[in-house]
């Protein structure tokens, strides 16, 4: 099995995130809407983790 970078992760998240916000946009009930909208922000929210783990990681090269 290949290896998935972290940046990889980060951009599928946030690829994943967008197409949430997309289909809340388009919703037709106001249920799914406020689930599509609870979904993309969790998955936001864990793109979010992944970029300050690369960003930390980067720094701690940096001071290396």
């Amino acid at each position: 099995m290949t290896e998935v970078s972290d940046i990889a992760v980060y951009q599928k998240l946030s690829a994943i995130a967008d197409e949430l916000d997309q289909m809340a946009s388009e919703g037709a009930t106001l249920v799914g809407n406020a689930a599509l909208t609870t979904a993309a922000r969790t998955v936001r929210g864990m793109a979010g983790a992944v970029y300050q783990h690369i960003m930390n990681n980067a720094d701690e090269t940096q001071d290396s």
